[in-house]
């Protein structure tokens, strides 16, 4: 960029404005605006598989902006904008890059995700689909696109969204919503989009290891997206644990520093991110029950590419054992969704439906057959798996991948199975009266988490003080109430904190939060047994509240006063890192501190133990 250019200030750029934005230009853009989009360059970030550390695409990143008058590139799209050229500069910028992805080393084998802003989607007069022209303005078949569309711009849900959206995905072109959760756009644009991918934004990933209520929001994205067939990309991943956490929630991508930076040196896509791999095999904990027994009973039937003819489809479903559906896959066996035989009847029972199939006249590919469908990472809780078979797209089954690839189909029928065994299970080990997982639940839990050492953990024993006196003078029917309201306190913090709770049995409970830092896990623990001291005040009469106790009988038979009911708790705080404790070791430090916990003015006791 010459020296004349260089001095042009932002404001001045805002100051030159053309055609409104909206507007179909057809000239070339401006000679500034060449020089200066000439003078940049673009850098690529891997998108990786979390589980496999297989590299899935490219981000196209602007870099350069140094040498022009603009800060960010928002800055720069911003003054595009005002000069009604932003179409024009954004195409401009996609074919740019497009340019340098093509010159890479092996980039068929990987998708190029690009930036695309908001304002320019579904409006009027901006071109439907971005050119990506390359040696002449032949666009290359081979390259596969993603376009990101950032929530930090406003973007409505309308008609006109959709049906942009739509003109993308029938011309091969996948959809990603960027910045989801810090922005404008929310659930009902990603309820409406139906995206391909979602990207969930750095804010929420940045210590989600040890945020519980970040790993509760990323839990209940990963579960509704995949509920509709969406993937995740974890953004800005940067530490160990931040990965292993993104990965046990089921993010299927990941993008950050700590798998590599954004380089403008690459000359090859790297099919595979050792990174990631020596990650992988560095996690020693046991394999997750989830994923075994979904490997048992998924059924690994072949996918469909999306690129084969009609025909391909059509001996697809001929026999009498044939399946009902049919997996559509893409060129990285990446799942699109379902072709269901049902609906292929209309064209196999109509006069001229067999001909209108094998007509290649009027286009030979399964896209506009293909059905939506919900996705499942093969180490999905089963919960999750049930929780996306309630969604209205999953009445023929659910697809199941594995480091974002299609590994096989589960069918309503085995899905309907497994919710069986589980409710057995679950019943075989739930305490009758508050439906609490019980001891062996809770054992199991304890060794899990002694097994986890990559992170921190808080086992807690509560019970409640003076209980025998309450119940005695009171009746066990009001002693029940208590245990109840109790077990539902339990329910919602475990629910609100990403924890587990358990009832050992009578006015015995266990609770365990992992991986938040020891200071806002005890503290979440104290609030617990705070609000149900105040909880349990609605057990008496008024004149017991006011007076603070009630009169009740001793284990000696002696007639005394008893404080109003608590429950008094020993946490054990595991800190990460390897150890040799086991269970006995956690039961023995409870035990011998249960009465320091009821003595204490908080009622809670914190034991710290040895390595």
């Amino acid at each position: 960029m010459d020296e004349a250019m260089a001095s042009v200030s932002a404001e001045e750029w805002d100051d030159r404005r053309g055609a409104p934005m909206g507007s179909a230009r057809k000239a070339p853009l401006p000679a500034q605006w060449t020089e200066l989009l000439a003078g940049l360059s673009v850098a690529f970030q891997p998108i990786v598989q979390m589980r496999t550390g297989r590299c899935h695409g490219m981000e196209a990143l602007l870099r350069g902006l140094e040498r022009s008058p603009f800060a960010t590139p928002n800055d720069l799209l911003d003054a595009a904008c005002m000069q009604g050229l932003l179409a024009e500069v954004e195409c401009a910028l996609h074919t740019k890059a497009a340019a340098a992805f093509r010159k890479l080393d092996n980039w068929p084998g990987a998708k190029l995700f690009l930036n695309i802003d908001a304002r320019v989607v579904g409006v009027a007069g901006s071109p439907w689909l971005p050119p990506f022209a390359l040696d002449g303005g032949a666009a290359d078949p081979r390259l596969t696109v993603s376009l990101e569309i950032s929530e930090r711009r406003e973007l409505r849900p309308d008609h006109s969204i959709e049906q942009a959206i739509d003109r993308y995905r029938q011309s091969g072109i996948g959809v990603a919503l960027d910045d989801f959760g810090v922005g404008f756009a929310g659930l009902r644009l990603l309820y409406e989009s139906k995206p391909d991918y979602l990207k969930i934004d750095r804010y929420f990933i940045d210590g989600i290891d040890q945020d519980t209520r970040k790993r509760a929001i990323a839990h209940a994205l990963v579960g509704y997206a995949h509920a509709l067939g969406i993937l995740i990309i974890a953004e800005g991943v940067e530490t160990e644990k931040e990965f292993y956490t993104c990965r046990d929630l089921g993010c299927d991508f990941a993008q950050g520093y700590l798998i590599a930076r954004p380089s403008l040196e690459l000359t090859a896509v790297p099919e595979l991110y050792g990174i990631v791999e020596e990650l992988n095999r560095q996690d020693r904990r046991k394999p997750n029950e989830a994923r075994l027994r979904l490997s048992e009973v998924i059924e690994r039937q072949p996918p469909l590419a999306v690129t084969s003819p009609k025909t391909e489809l059509l001996e697809y479903f001929r026999g009498d054992n044939s399946p009902s559906i049919a997996p559509i896959v893409d060129r990285q066996q990446r799942p699109l969704g379902l072709i269901r035989e049902r609906d292929l009847k209309r064209f196999v029972y109509s006069r001229f439906g067999s001909e209108l199939l094998r007509n290649k006249g009027l286009g030979d590919t399964l896209l506009d057959l293909v059905v939506k469908s919900p996705v499942c990472d093969i180490s999905t809780p089963l919960d999750q798996v049930i929780e996306a078979f309630s969604a209205e797209e999953a009445s023929d089954g659910i697809i199941i991948i594995e480091g974002g690839e299609y590994a096989g189909f589960l069918s309503s029928g085995a899905l309907i199975r497994l919710v069986h065994e589980r409710n057995l299970a679950m019943a075989a080990d739930q305490n009758p009266l508050t439906r609490l997982p019980g001891n062996a639940a809770i054992v199991r839990h304890i060794e899990r988490a002694l097994q986890e050492q990559d992170r921190g953990h808080v086992l807690t024993y509560l019970d409640f003080d003076n209980f025998k006196p309450f119940n005695d003078r009171f009746g066990f029917r009001q002693g029940d109430r208590a245990i109840l309201m109790f077990s539902e306190r339990l329910k919602a913090w475990a629910s609100g904190n990403g924890g587990f709770a358990g009832h050992i049995g009578g006015d015995d409970f266990f609770v365990a939060l992992s991986g938040a830092a020891d200071g806002e896990a005890l503290a979440r623990v104290a609030d617990l047994v705070a609000q149900f001291r105040s909880d349990a005040e609605s057990l008496y009469d008024a004149e017991a509240r006011e007076a603070g106790c009630f009169e009740g009988k001793d284990r000696y038979g002696a007639v005394r006063r008893f404080p109003l009911l608590s429950a008094s708790g020993v946490a054990v705080v595991l800190a990460p890192g390897p150890h040799r404790l086991t269970p006995d070791a956690i039961n023995t430090a409870i035990a011998g501190h249960k009465a320091i916990a009821k003595e204490s003015p908080d009622k809670l006791c914190t034991v710290r133990l040895p390595a």
